[in-house]
Formats: C-alpha cells, structure tokens, sequence
C-alpha cells in the first residue's frame, strides 16, 4: 500500500470521527450512534435532514477518493501483467 493510499485513510478516519462528533453536537444521541454504525450512508442522511456535517462528509469523501486512486494505481504498479 503506497504512502498517498494510507494519506487517503487517516485523511477518512479523520472526516468519519468529526462527523460523529458533529452527529452528537447537532443531532444528539441518536444521530451520533447511527453515524458510529452506519456511516457513510447516515451521514449523508444526517447533513441532508440537519444541514450540518457537510465539511466532515466532504472530508471522508476526499479521503475515499485519495485512497482509491492513489491505493489502486499503487496495486496495478504491482500486478504482474502489466509492464
């Protein structure tokens, strides 16, 4: 796993805590615990119905598309049919 894939991770766990965190501040109980256990659809939900969220939402999406690219590119570098 390259060092941009593993950027891409922290960069989604980092988005995925504060919008728990956001959950909790805004919504309450519910919305924090709904958050922690199905994220990221939840939290889609929480930032349509609360208009809140939306940076720590936009954050985890970067961090899905840092480590997509970056970590599959890092895998096709690897494959052993491509040269």
């Amino acid at each position: 796993m390259g060092m941009l894939a593993i950027l891409g991770l922290v960069v989604m766990l980092v988005g995925y805590i504060w919008l728990i965190v956001t959950g909790f501040k805004v919504g309450g109980a519910l919305w924090g615990i709904l958050n922690i256990f199905f994220q990221p659809i939840t939290g889609l939900i929480f930032c349509i119905v609360k208009k809140a969220g939306w940076q720590p939402f936009i954050v985890m999406v970067v961090g899905l598309i840092i480590y997509a690219g970056f970590g599959g590119m890092a895998m096709m570098n690897n494959y052993p049919g491509i040269k």
